[in-house]
C-alpha cells in the first residue's frame, strides 16, 4: 500500500500571521492546527480578481465545473509534470494558484512493514510556502473554495523518504507564481524539482495516524531528528 505524498499539516498561528501580514492589509485571524487531513479547511493566500485574499480552503480540490464536491479521485496532491494538461488542473494552474503556508508537512516510511510517520519542518524559518491550485465550486445550496498542494519529483536528497515532493517556494517566488501574467517559461523554472531550504525530519509517534487526534501528543519524536540540505 502506497501512503500518499504530503497527507497531513501542521498550522501555527503566529508565523502564518506574520507572513500573512507582508501581502495583506487586514490579517485575518489564524488558529493553529496540528494533524491536518485531506478535506478539513487550510489557510491559503489567493488572488481574488487583482486583489490578493488569505481564507481558509477546503483541502481537496473541487473543479468548478464537476458535478459534485465527491469525487473517485485523490485531489489533495497535484502532480507538477501534468497540471498543465490535466483537465482537472489546467485552468487552475493558468489562472489561480495559491500559497498554503504550513509549519510543517507530514510524511510516511515502511519500517517493519509498519507506516512510520515523520515530521518535515524547516530549519531556517518558521514556515514551509506550499505552491497549491485553488477553484470555486458553486452548487445549488452550498459554495466551495478548495485547494491542491503542487508535488515534484523528488530530489536525490529526499527520495529516501518518498518519491513525491511537495513543491516548496521562496519568499522571491512568491508573487511570480501568485500572477497569472508570469510567462511559462518563468513557471516551468519554479515547478522544476528543487529543495530550496534544509529540512528536519523527525519520526513521531504512530499515534498521528488517527486524523481525529489533534493534540501536540499525538506526534511525539521517537528518535532524534535528521537535517536534509538542498543539492
Amino acid at each position: 500500500m502506497e501512503v500518499f505524498m504530503c497527507g497531513r499539516l501542521n498550522v501555527i498561528d503566529a508565523p502564518i500571521m506574520a507572513f500573512l501580514s507582508d501581502y495583506l492589509v487586514n490579517v485575518p485571524s489564524v488558529a493553529s492546527q496540528l494533524n491536518v487531513a485531506p478535506t478539513e479547511s487550510v489557510w491559503s493566500l489567493y488572488q481574488l480578481e487583482s486583489q490578493w485574499a488569505a481564507t481558509p480552503m477546503r483541502w481537496w480540490l473541487v473543479p468548478h465545473w464537476s458535478k459534485g464536491p465527491q469525487s473517485k479521485f485523490s485531489m489533495f496532491n497535484a502532480r507538477a509534470e501534468t497540471i498543465a494538461t490535466r483537465p482537472a488542473y489546467r485552468e487552475a494552474f493558468q489562472k489561480r494558484r495559491c500559497i498554503i503556508p504550513v509549519s510543517g508537512y507530514f510524511e510516511w516510511r515502511r519500517v517493519n512493514g509498519q507506516a512510520q510517520p515523520m515530521v518535515f519542518e524547516p530549519i531556517d524559518s518558521e514556515l514551509l510556502l506550499l505552491a497549491g491550485l485553488w477553484d470555486r465550486w458553486q452548487g445549488k445550496d452550498e459554495t466551495i473554495i478548495s485547494c491542491t498542494v503542487v508535488t515534484t519529483a523528488a530530489t536525490q536528497t529526499m527520495s529516501g523518504f518518498h518519491h513525491r515532493l511537495p513543491l516548496m517556494l521562496s519568499r522571491g517566488e512568491v508573487e511570480a507564481w501568485m500572477d497569472a501574467r508570469s510567462p511559462q517559461t518563468q513557471l516551468n523554472e519554479i515547478i522544476a524539482p528543487r529543495l530550496r531550504h534544509p529540512l528536519k525530519v523527525t519520526d513521531v509517534t504512530s499515534a498521528m495516524n488517527n486524523a481525529r487526534d489533534k493534540s501536540s501528543q499525538s506526534q511525539v519524536a521517537i528518535r532524534a531528528p535528521r537535517v536534509v540540505n538542498p543539492e
